[in-house]
């Protein structure tokens, strides 16, 4: 894997979407820390699409919408507060990310589900985290399996992927292409940063942390034969 490519350049290349403008303003909005409850609010129920991932992060532990306590914007906003509107916006590049990264370098079609819908990766598994540093501050952590990351790794390179080095490669290259595109919505929003190089590891650890006076939100991913977590950790009023 090339080091000298960056992920804006990998991101350009695998033709990534634009981020939609509503989104583009729900960021810079609540990156404000001081914007209306209510101007957020209309911005959200504007859209079919932040109003039910709003709802899904407010109803953590629901399995379905049937299972929905908190039914409603303004209740969904009051009960988790403008950090849960931040974190809707800033996972929205990155859930469009992922999805596309996997469709162009494996020819998988990810589906982003509620995390507790997916079997928990209670042993050992593949961690590959992104950190970012400057107006905003955080990392983002892919989680996978032993199996599914050996599996994309073997599907990218071409070959069995056998090598953990290998593995590591492929899973840290991955992870550039997506946080590249998050990292690209920031800066758009005026809460500029820059990556650093991605490390793997692995871990038993499945606890979702939030970084010192930030966010956190963890999404689930599933396709053919992969199951994958991404953690989003962030705090966006660094300074």
């Amino acid at each position: 894997m090339s080091e000298n490519v960056t992920a804006e350049q990998i991101a350009s290349t695998i033709g990534l979407e634009a981020i939609p403008e509503n989104v583009r303003s729900l960021t810079s909005l609540v990156s404000r820390q001081d914007a209306p409850m209510q101007d957020i609010a209309k911005l959200i129920c504007a859209n079919k699409e932040l109003t039910s991932r709003l709802l899904r992060a407010a109803n953590p532990r629901a399995a379905s919408e049937d299972d929905y306590t908190v039914t409603s914007v303004d209740a969904a906003l009051m009960r988790a507060g403008v950090g849960c509107a931040l974190l809707l916006a800033m996972s929205d590049p990155l859930i469009r990310a992922v999805k596309r990264t996997f469709e162009t370098m494996i020819g998988v079609d990810l589906r982003d589900c509620a995390p507790g819908v997916l079997v928990p990766l209670e042993k050992e598994h593949v961690i590959g985290e992104v950190a970012f540093a400057g107006k905003a501050t955080g990392c983002v952590n892919l989680r996978l399996s032993p199996a599914s990351a050996g599996g994309i790794a073997s599907n990218v390179l071409g070959f069995p992927a056998e090598d953990p080095a290998d593995i590591s490669d492929v899973i840290g290259e991955l992870g550039n292409m997506v946080v590249g595109n998050f990292k690209s919505n920031l800066c758009d929003a005026g809460l500029t940063c820059k990556l650093s190089p991605p490390k793997i590891s692995r871990t038993q650890e499945f606890r979702l942390r939030a970084v010192g006076g930030g966010l956190a939100e963890r999404t689930g991913f599933r396709g053919s034969d992969i199951e994958i977590f991404v953690d989003i950790l962030v705090n966006p009023w660094n300074d």
